[in-house]
């Protein structure tokens, strides 16, 4: 499938469409980048999983700068966010467990953040799924999260949203 962008369409489009059926927007992001499924949205966009046709269809997922807030101020508050988010995650560099920043950049006066995409569930999707978890696994997920926390904050970096 190929996913259109367009805040006010978001068709799924047949597999390798170049343009939406529905709207007309183009489909590829920076002439590389297809979004295939819609995967979320929170207050600053929307999130979408999809392969980097430069890289033998790499996943990847894109983040599409989308913000809720009206006024300029506000506006452009959310605009320093998102940047500072894809800044912080270049500066991070490398961690097995946090998703590589592979591109940022401005397409049809939106922005766009591309990472590595990390297959699996976020804890929300994981409580839904077991229900009530027992001592050992919370125990568990924290042996897992707390390591990456730390590099995180070791980088003098503060998370704002830990799923």
């Amino acid at each position: 499938m190929s996913q259109c962008l367009n805040p006010t369409c978001i068709y799924q489009n047949p597999q390798g469409t170049t343009y939406c059926q529905k709207c007309g927007d183009k489909i590829l992001l920076d002439d590389r980048y297809r979004p295939i499924k819609f995967l979320g949205e929170g207050g600053f966009g929307r999130t979408f999983q999809a392969v980097d046709e430069k890289r033998l269809n790499t996943p990847c997922v894109i983040k599409q700068f989308l913000p809720q807030q009206a006024g300029s101020a506000a506006l452009q508050k959310a605009t320093e966010l998102f940047q500072q988010e894809a800044q912080r995650l270049q500066e991070l560099g490398k961690h097995p467990q946090i998703p590589d920043l592979e591109a940022f950049f401005p397409q049809d006066e939106r922005l766009y953040l591309v990472q590595d995409f990390i297959d699996g569930q976020n804890l929300l999707e994981e409580f839904q799924t077991q229900g009530k978890l027992n001592e050992s696994q919370i125990r568990n997920i924290l042996i897992e999260l707390l390591p990456v926390l730390q590099f995180i904050h070791d980088n003098k970096v503060i998370h704002r949203d830990i799923k």
